[in-house]
């Protein structure tokens, strides 16, 4: 099996891995937005940031340690010889899937973290509502941004 084949089954499998990212965490299935609450905006990069960026981590997980790794890309003599002893196994594939969840999550955990600090900001500086500052304390990264916005 070529290397660049093998390369686009591992960003796929790393895309999966996003698409997983998506499902478990609290924003589903959103498309990437920006979303302002006053004075403050944020941008969700959705199940589609989450994606690219568990398809870009794999690959480059999978380039550090796959069949590859030591083999010339472009030009050298053991390119030829590396592609014909070189296979894609189980444990490489469900590893791009892991890496991709991983890379996904890291980008859900920073927008969440950015919506979270616009939502203190938001809700410091508003005059004190006790049920707002219940609900916030409850409610999903996404959710607190979206109540914050009312006050």
């Amino acid at each position: 099996m070529s290397l660049w084949l093998m390369l686009a089954i591992v960003v796929a499998a790393g895309a999966v891995g996003g698409l997983v990212n998506a499902f478990l965490t609290d924003n589903g299935f959103v498309w990437p937005r920006r979303e302002t609450s006053g004075a403050f905006t944020v941008t969700r990069p959705g199940f589609l940031g989450s994606m690219l960026v568990g398809a870009i981590a794999a690959a480059v997980s999978w380039g550090l340690y796959g069949p590859f790794a030591a083999s010339p890309v472009v030009g050298g003599s053991a390119a030829g010889a590396a592609a014909a002893d070189a296979s894609l196994t189980l444990s490489a594939l469900v590893g791009a899937v892991l890496v991709g969840v991983g890379g996904g999550r890291w980008l859900t955990d920073q927008a969440d973290k950015s919506m979270l600090k616009a939502t203190a900001a938001r809700a410091a500086g508003s005059g004190g509502h006790r049920e707002a500052s219940a609900a916030i304390a409850s409610a999903t990264p996404a959710r607190a941004f979206e109540i914050a916005g009312r006050f």
